[in-house]
């Protein structure tokens, strides 16, 4: 496991207590199963791809048409770069605008997918159904994106999952809801007001990576619960063909599986409970 960021700020309602590697019951990892509430606010599902010299990016607005039906609502992906002269004299920065390719979303908007110069990338806001009925959707989109972009290799692929837990007050020990949450040091107060932390853990037998980040945040319109947001971003490096479906389907129902591996590892049963 690589240790790439852990940032802790010195959330009211929330108390830190010494670690303990006895803590078993409903207060160990969760049992890893389908939650009806799960947490999930947003899933996304993303290839990164190599293009084509000369592609053309209203190949996409071609696409976005192509789909209406189904995602009735279209907008331009724009970027933006600015160039700023740093050496002396103060001088206007040079900004340039440029499109990166089309958003298409489906009639309630729950449903979005960009197709985009450096990929393709589904994404599902909540309410979350399940992994089985959003990546056949998925999938049938990507071979669209195929055929419009003609990408020469898949570089990267990816399953992001978002969660929001909301955890009612008042929270006596983190340590109840929460397999790793951030330590004070002893001596201090140790009332958090709020805290983030990021890691990145990679499995070398797989070539899997994922970004865990845990943060607090603000709940102002809800006094009962207190919100921690757990975003795991699974992913892998690849060199793969776009016609390598069956490699390309292992790969990321592996990156879901490990999805759900930190997600359960990083809960209690008593927070995995409050989901049910």
């Amino acid at each position: 496991m690589l240790l790439d960021l852990t940032v802790v700020e010195i959330v009211e309602g929330m108390t830190i207590s010494e670690p303990a590697d006895d803590r078993q019951g409903g207060f160990g990892p969760a049992r890893p199963r389908h939650l009806k509430r799960a947490p999930i606010t947003e899933a996304l599902i993303d290839f990164r791809v190599q293009l084509g010299e000369g592609f053309s990016v209203e190949k996409f607005e071609d696409l976005a048409r192509k789909v209406a039906q189904e995602y009735p609502t279209s907008d331009k992906i724009r970027t933006v770069f600015a160039k700023f002269d740093v050496g002396g004299a103060i001088a206007k920065p040079d900004i340039k605008h440029g499109e990166l390719g089309v958003l298409v979303k489906n009639p309630d908007k729950k449903t979005q997918a960009q197709f985009r110069i450096d990929g393709f990338t589904l994404n599902r806001l909540e309410p979350y159904t399940r992994w089985e009925e959003i990546y056949p959707e998925t999938i049938r989109l990507w071979h669209l994106y195929t055929e419009a972009a003609n990408p020469l290799a898949v570089v990267r692929l990816a399953t992001r999952y978002i969660n929001k837990l909301n955890l009612p007050l008042p929270v006596a020990d983190l340590r109840d809801y929460l397999i790793a949450p951030p330590r004070v040091p002893e001596g201090l107060p140790q009332v958090l007001k709020a805290y983030l932390t990021r890691l990145i853990i990679h499995d070398p037998l797989v070539g899997h990576s994922a970004i865990v980040t845990q943060s607090s945040e603000p709940n102002p319109m809800d006094p009962e619960h207190v919100t921690v947001l757990l975003d795991i971003d699974a992913f892998k490096e690849v060199s793969l063909k776009p016609a390598e479906q069956g490699e390309i389907d292992r790969v990321l129902g592996l990156l879901h599986d490990f999805k759900n591996d930190i997600f359960f590892n990083s809960i209690t049963q008593t927070a995995s409970e409050l989901f049910e």
